[in-house]
């Protein structure tokens, strides 16, 4: 049981869905916004940038960091031990520089062409949104997936949490899926590698799950939102690519 200078069940779980609620809501107006192409997002906000990837960059990067600490911090039950906070800064600092290289440089490419943008420094462009900027992303991606996981797993709730706020975290769950899909099966075959990605984020929390069983879902809730939302966007995108013909 916690002692007296740990938040209990209650606190955690409440802390815990108030951030994942924040945490979906700013994903979904993140993906709304990157899918606009149209209206105020699209004028520009400094140079060529607009405030679509102004935005990205400044205020939603810095809230999605803001919620992912605090979910941190609900999961350790207001203690996080220094190795676990060491791995979850450098895997929002990834995440965030990710965001930050692939932003300025997909514009540059989509606002440059020949001859303003040479064949040479195109191709470096390119390696930096496409190659480093990509895979940084994903390195910080998984990172995070596999400390709070595993955390999640070596620390369980005490008492299963109360059906409403396994609701509302199966809520979060369904929101988180859909916009990890409509960010996915559009893009294949270029999604083909991402899809590797995830099933490599999922896979160490499903395993380590696999030796707390007993504990089950109901005490691990940070898994309850990850688990189904990973596995759930790689299964639905590959029947989506199949419905569409593309492994014939």
């Amino acid at each position: 049981m916690p002692d007296d200078k740990m938040w209990s069940d209650q606190k955690s779980v409440r802390i815990l869905v108030s951030a994942f609620i924040a945490f979906a809501a700013v994903a979904l107006v993140a993906g709304a916004s990157r899918m606009s192409h149209s209206g105020w997002q699209m004028a520009i906000a400094g140079d060529v940038m607009r405030w679509r990837e102004a935005m990205s960059m400044l205020l939603f990067a810095p809230l999605l960091a803001v919620c992912f600490w605090l979910i941190v911090k609900a999961v350790g039950r207001g203690r996080v031990h220094p190795a676990c906070a060491a791995l979850m800064a450098l895997s929002i600092y990834l995440v965030g520089c990710g965001m930050g290289m692939h932003d300025p440089t997909n514009l540059v490419q989509a606002v440059y062409r020949e001859p303003q943008l040479t064949g040479a420094l195109r191709r470096t462009m390119v390696f930096f949104d496409d190659q480093l900027g990509h895979w940084v992303f994903w390195s910080g991606f998984v990172l995070g997936s596999w400390t709070i996981g595993l955390q999640q797993v070596l620390a369980p709730l005490d008492n299963k949490i109360p059906w409403r706020f396994a609701s509302a975290l199966l809520a979060v769950c369904a929101a988180l899926l859909w916009v990890m899909l409509t960010n996915l099966w559009d893009e294949y075959p270029k999604t083909v590698e991402d899809l590797w990605v995830i099933g490599a984020a999922a896979a160490l929390p499903t395993v380590a799950l696999v030796f707390r069983a007993k504990a089950g879902l109901r005490r691990m809730p940070v898994l309850m939102v990850v688990l189904p939302a990973y596995w759930g966007s790689i299964i639905g995108t590959l029947i989506c690519w199949l419905c569409r013909g593309y492994f014939k």
